[in-house]
């Protein structure tokens, strides 16, 4: 073994030679690349003294003393890295390598005091084996916290980790046995050999050796981790020393197996990214400060949501919410129906493709009830079990965050959003931080709603308390009317007043008994409710269009006949009617109204579309549909198309409106088809 040791120190050094020479021949003028090639020439003039004390068997305590010089001066250029330090003694001043450089300087210092002076064997494994565990804790948090350089940093932490585990192994044994095993000291060499290229590998990737660095609670984590590992590694070494030196035939294989069985176990629990998680966020909840004042953020939401003048509270919840993560692109998706519907598109372009990814993600988040980070879904989609979404387009969209909303633990809707640029993935504490501020943001929702809600009510209410006493009084009216009307009949002597007077009264007699029983027919539904009726839309959708036919605008229908809903068939017939009254208005003479009715699955859907005026975008969006707009001046009361719209949804359908301004509009119902017996 000698020979063997001999053979692979001297190796060694002739290559770690070869390597200074190039390192020279390249170098960089930087702090961190002189450092390095000190590394690389104390790691050679190690292997010669290791090779030398093999050959002239002098004290192996000089050997162990340029091991802990070597160590000292790759700790030095990791700090260097870490730091991103321009002098060696700014490590020790540096917030996130000052601790670690102190417990560095002083492990080489008791090592160097107990080879001299104590002269304690033990001791002395024990000072290299935490100097090897403290190289193996900066190789991870250098590896770790690199942004853009891991590519470069990752043979460097294969290379020279690897040695340091081996070393790792070499101590821990040599520190229950009070000496060094042979087998693997001559061994060393030749490990040290192979991880040659690796290191040679980052030198020629690494320019200046200064990476971008940041130091955050992840490096407690897994410093945690290793640290956790080695102390479970230990106790692992010494369970199998014991075995081994019990007494009995199978204490050897016990002790093989039981070494196997117990570095599987680390090897799972170490990959097992559930245990890890729970590890890591267990640690910045209970060990750091949390990284939003909450106080501070309450505050600041409520001022942010006073200073929203939108009169459209969507808007406004949008604004607040892509304030909070500064970014200019937010969105929302109204999910309190049965059919979704994007009521603040934002800067989106909502065409069909995003539409049918809104639904997928709609469907995942119903199930799971999470925050969906698409960036995290593209990088870890093991994450997102049974979620397929087209990342291509949606990264085309800038859509990285769906956002779910609730309210008294109901549904709300969907906040879209476009992520922060200096966070690609989002931890657990913007999440958490997230979904409080919709939340808040769902009550202001809610809350809006029902105010705005309460405000239709109450002038709803004034409408009909209004309506019963023009109705009282256009009744005393048509009575009147009726009355002098049949008194002009009898009294035809002056045929030129009387004519004159007859034509007025009965037109006017004519438009208030029409007048009349609209109140009437209004005040029986709010006062009887709906019926449910199996009506053949077919046969109604004829019928109003043979009421609603004219000279100057022409009806033209195509209606399957199998097609039946189930709903209130004199509410339903006032519907179709005052749809088809309206595009009569809005058409010019010569005017086409066009019906068209189809199953769409398990719908009837009915289009009414007409080439009148049509209407803007803005007025659909935010008037067309609520109560007392109208475009019509003082010819209509804007009920009409709310009503409608109440109506359909009353009986689980929809209503939608597609409109543009000279070409004309489309009305589409859809309800629910019913089957006949």
């Amino acid at each position: 073994m000698e020979t063997v040791g001999l053979i692979g120190y001297g190796l060694s050094a002739i290559a770690y030679l070869f390597l200074l020479v190039l390192l020279i021949s390249h170098r960089q003028p930087s702090v961190a690349t002189k450092i390095l090639l000190l590394s690389v020439a104390l790691s050679m003039v190690s292997y010669i003294v290791n090779a030398s004390q093999i050959y002239q068997v002098f004290s192996l305590r000089y050997a162990l003393l340029m091991e802990c010089v070597k160590q000292l001066s790759w700790g030095v250029l990791l700090l260097l890295v870490i730091s991103g330090s321009d002098t060696v003694p700014s490590i020790f001043t540096s917030p996130s390598s000052k601790n670690l450089a102190r417990v560095l300087l002083l492990l080489v210092a008791l090592n160097v005091t107990t080879i001299f002076i104590l002269h304690n064997s033990q001791w002395l494994f024990i000072g290299l084996l935490s100097l090897t565990l403290l190289l193996l804790v900066l190789l991870e948090q250098l590896y770790r916290n690199a942004q853009q350089l891991k590519w470069a940093l990752l043979p460097l932490t294969i290379g020279l980790g690897g040695l340091q585990i081996f070393d790792f192994v070499m101590y821990a044994q040599a520190t229950l046995l009070t000496r060094i095993d042979f087998y693997f000291w001559y061994s060393r060499g030749f490990i040290a050999l192979l991880v040659l290229p690796f290191i040679l590998l980052s030198a020629k990737r690494m320019r200046n050796w200064s990476p971008d660095l940041y130091i955050s609670r992840d490096v407690v984590f897994y410093s945690s981790m290793v640290l956790l590992s080695a102390v479970y590694l230990l106790l692992l070494a010494f369970s199998g020393y014991v075995i081994r030196f019990m007494q009995g035939q199978w204490s050897e294989t016990l002790s093989i197996v039981f070494m196997v069985f117990g570095l599987l176990v680390l090897l799972v629990l170490l990959m097992t990214n559930r245990l890890r998680d729970k590890i890591r966020v267990f640690i910045s909840k209970h060990f750091f400060a949390n990284k939003y004042d909450y106080r501070l953020e309450w505050l600041k939401l409520i001022e942010d949501i006073e200073q929203q003048g939108s009169s459209d509270p969507f808007q406004n919840a949008c604004a607040v919410m892509a304030n909070c993560l500064g970014v200019s692109r937010c969105g929302f998706v109204d999910a309190s129906h049965t059919k979704l519907r994007v009521v603040h598109q934002g800067d989106y372009t909502i065409d069909s493709p995003l539409m049918a990814q809104i639904s997928q993600l709609h469907q995942f988040s119903l199930q799971q009830s999470w925050l969906i980070d698409v960036r995290e879904y593209q990088r870890f989609p093991e994450r997102y079990p049974e979620l397929k979404l087209d990342t291509k387009h949606l990264a085309k969209q800038r859509l990285e965050l769906f956002i779910p909303t609730f309210s008294e633990q109901r549904l709300i809707g969907y906040f879209m959003l476009s992520g922060p640029s200096h966070r690609p993935i989002l931890n657990w504490e913007d999440r958490d931080f997230l979904i409080a501020v919709s939340k808040q943001l769902g009550n202001y929702l809610m809350l809006q709603t029902a105010q705005k809600q309460l405000a239709q009510g109450q002038q709803l209410a004034v409408f009909h308390r209004m309506s019963a006493f023009v109705l009282h009084d256009l009744k005393n009216i048509q009575a009147q009317l009726s009355l002098i009307t049949r008194n002009a009949e009898r009294h035809r002597d002056n045929p030129e007043f009387v004519d004159d007077v007859f034509a007025t009264v009965e037109s006017a007699s004519a438009r208030i008994a029409k007048v009349v029983s609209q109140l009437q027919n209004k005040s029986k539904d709010v006062n009887q409710g709906h019926r449910h009726e199996l009506i053949n839309v077919s046969e109604l959708l004829h019928q109003c269009a043979q009421q609603s036919q004219s000279d100057k605008v022409k009806i033209s229908s195509s209606v399957p006949p199998e097609l039946y809903v189930t709903a209130d068939k004199d509410g339903l017939h006032n519907v179709f009617l005052h749809l088809l009254q309206n595009a009569k208005e809005a058409c010019q003479p010569d005017g086409l109204i066009n019906i068209v009715g189809r199953q769409d699955e398990q719908q009837v859907v009915v289009d009414i579309s007409d080439n009148g005026c049509g209407m803007s975008s803005d007025f659909i969006n935010q008037s067309l549909f609520e109560p007392f707009t109208t475009t019509k001046g003082n010819a209509g009361m804007g009920i009409g198309v709310f009503e409608a719209k109440q109506f359909i949804e009353e009986y689980q359908g929809t209503i939608d409106v597609t409109s543009e301004l000279g070409k004309g509009s489309c009305f589409t119902l859809s309800l629910p088809l019913s089957t006949v017996n």
